[in-house]
């Protein structure tokens, strides 16, 4: 899949401080109990990206790395799924020039700039995304037997399911959701992954079943960074 379209207010405290988030549980538009993810840093709240440098100088790019788990209950018809297919992120300025440092080997490309539709919400760009090569059917293009992307059944918890990283130009600081205009905080990899968006495949017994989905928060905003 190369495009995600091949288909309670927290309290003011927590809007003050987006720091302290802990983790990203993310939920599927069309199927909100049955398409669930779990999107952490490797260690912590603190997780920053790591810069990347050549003697003194700074080349201005990071690397991120962050884990994904399919928390969905395995398909009482299937076990094999709902299946995530693919894990992007929103970054403000549109940012180009990513390479994928983890997984390698073919079950997983990076592309940049595609277009997701979230059900029910919006359309996002996607700056950076990791696919699965999976079919339009999430069956892996090398063979109908060939089952890749993230298996359901896993833990809720950080650290836990498949570790993607990328390499490019992330900011070094993000805005402040919350906050007044122009107001910015230090990047963090939870920050980061205020912006991410996970596509499933094959969440309901007939059909493709497709899905996408953004992090349940009411926080987050459908695009998070507008133009």
């Amino acid at each position: 899949m190369t495009n995600l379209n091949r288909p309670v207010v927290f309290g003011a405290l927590f809007l003050a401080s987006m720091a302290a988030v802990s983790a990203h549980v993310v939920r599927g538009g069309n199927f909100p109990n049955d398409a669930v993810a779990f999107v952490s840093s490797p260690t912590g709240e603190s997780d920053a990206p790591v810069k990347i440098g050549w003697g003194a100088l700074d080349t201005e790019l990071r690397v991120v790395c962050f884990y994904a788990a399919n928390i969905s209950l395995p398909r009482v018809d299937d076990n094999d799924w709902p299946r995530v297919t693919a894990v992007g992120l929103e970054l403000p300025d549109s940012p180009t020039g990513f390479s994928l440092l983890e997984p390698i080997g073919g079950d997983w490309e990076l592309v940049e700039g595609i277009q997701a539709t979230i059900p029910n919400r919006a359309t996002v760009t996607l700056d950076v995304a990791i696919v699965a090569n999976v079919n339009p059917a999430g069956l892996g293009k090398r063979g109908p037997n060939l089952l890749l992307g993230i298996e359901p059944g896993q833990v809720r918890a950080r650290g836990n399911g498949t570790r993607f990283c990328v390499s490019g130009p992330f900011p070094d600081t993000l805005p402040k959701l919350g906050g007044a205009p122009g107001e910015s905080v230090n990047t963090t990899i939870e920050l980061l992954l205020n912006g991410v968006v996970v596509g499933f495949h094959r969440v309901a017994h007939r059909g493709p079943s497709l899905d996408i989905g953004v992090w349940e928060s009411s926080s987050r905003a459908v695009p998070l960074y507008p133009n």
